[in-house]
């Protein structure tokens, strides 16, 4: 298929039916992006592979999709209908409720969730084996169908893990999804993650902060790293409680692992050094202290040396810096820079007292807010690192990974 071909096809963006074209991400929506070098690489049919399911617009349920991930070795299930969400009923528990008026979503109405689960779980064989579990979670408005062109279900598939796609991403659904997954599927409950993208990512991060003994990991994409503070929110697609932005794995003395993905053409959030200040979502950061903050937060959960203003501040002149530094504006102990599917990447990473990197940010150079294939990859390699003590809920480090 021809490039223009690829950029011209078509998905569905939102819960509220508006259709895009893949090129509009890479332009109208954000004219920074060096389009021209991403089409001289092989990086559009690799995004065109991971997004096929979702392209040309085919509904979730038909024959088609079904067959895609089928063949990828995952059974989809469909779960919820019968489960109307009681807004009444959380809104005595947390004095939020949905406004249905203002945000008139489909996805809000019903406690949904999509699971993914590999054949074999369904075999005789394997009655006593479990299996990882991974939630996947949608931006603002995105519907759940959107999440399977992600390229998190297609690498879950690879490993032979569990992804569930719910509707509705407020804490209190989510924990109780959980439990109703566990009592279908052969969940391992040490080895339990979340990742995300934009509000999911969001999302992501402040489950990270509050569930330190659920998680084993956490990977929040396209958001920033932070603390979780949240005043609460009930004018929103989705209302929130409030959270104080204390780290529960402090609190609890728990390591909470985490990977961050973020796109240079992300609200030039790279470099760092340059950071004039844009409102990421439900975080507002203004200048690069505050995106050390947010990586700072998570630092100290896990025990990592903090970054400081100055030695960031000085990247931009120091004439010995990597390729790295200078593009991220991050001094970072652990640094590897490639390049996948014709993109530059850096893996930056902040070391525990243990040498483990518990702290982790992946910089990908010319990419706007839209997820990318290796985002991924290397997502579910970094959570294949790490699982839960059964027992003292301390968080495991597998060299090899599983």
């Amino acid at each position: 298929m021809d490039m223009e071909t690829i950029l011209n096809r078509k998905y569905q963006m939102d819960d509220y039916g508006r259709i895009c074209n893949i090129r509009d991400l890479y332009s109208t929506f954000s004219p920074n992006v060096d389009l021209e070098a991403l089409k001289n690489s092989a990086f559009f049919p690799a995004l065109q592979e991971m997004m096929e399911v979702v392209l040309d617009t085919p509904d979730e349920r038909s024959p088609e999709v079904m067959a895609y991930w089928a063949k990828r070795g995952m059974v989809k299930e469909f779960h919820g209908m019968d489960n109307v969400t009681d807004w009444d009923d959380y809104e005595k528990k947390y004095g939020y409720r949905w406004n249905a008026e203002k945000y008139g979503l489909k996805q809000n109405e019903h406690i949904l969730w999509n699971s993914f689960v590999p054949v074999s779980a369904f075999r005789p064989e394997n009655k006593d084996r479990k299996y990882p579990l991974v939630f996947a979670l949608h931006g603002a408005s995105n519907g759940q169908f959107l999440v399977e062109g992600w390229g998190f279900v297609q690498e879950a598939a690879k490993r032979e893990w569990i992804v569930i796609i719910p509707s509705l991403q407020i804490d209190a659904f989510l924990m109780q999804i959980l439990e109703e997954a566990k009592k279908l599927y052969p969940v391992d409950n040490d080895r339990i993650y979340v990742t995300g993208f934009s509000y999911g990512g969001w999302c992501s991060n402040r489950l990270g902060n509050l569930y330190p003994e659920v998680f084993a990991a956490v990977a929040p994409c396209g958001a920033p790293m932070d603390n979780g503070y949240m005043e609460g929110d009930s004018e929103d697609r989705e209302p929130l409680p409030p959270f104080d932005g204390k780290p529960r794995a402090l609190e609890k003395d728990l390591y909470m692992p985490i990977l961050n993905v973020y796109g240079e053409c992300d609200g030039n959030r790279f470099p760092v050094y340059r950071f004039k200040g844009k409102r990421f979502g439900l975080s507002t950061m203004v200048c690069p202290q505050d995106i050390l903050d947010g990586i700072n937060s998570w630092a100290r959960v896990n025990h990592a040396k903090e970054l400081t203003l100055e030695s960031t501040m000085a990247l931009e002149t120091a004439e010995n810096a990597t390729l790295a530094e200078k593009q991220t504006g991050i001094a970072a102990p652990c640094q590897e820079s490639y390049v996948a599917d014709g993109v530059q990447y850096h893996m930056l990473g902040l070391p525990s007292e243990d040498g483990i990197v518990r702290t982790a940010l992946l910089a990908e150079m010319n990419i706007p807010h839209w997820p990318t294939p290796e985002m991924a990859r290397r997502i579910f390699q970094f959570f294949s690192h790490f699982s839960r003590d059964p027992e003292t809920r301390k968080s495991v480090y597998h060299a090899q990974g599983f």
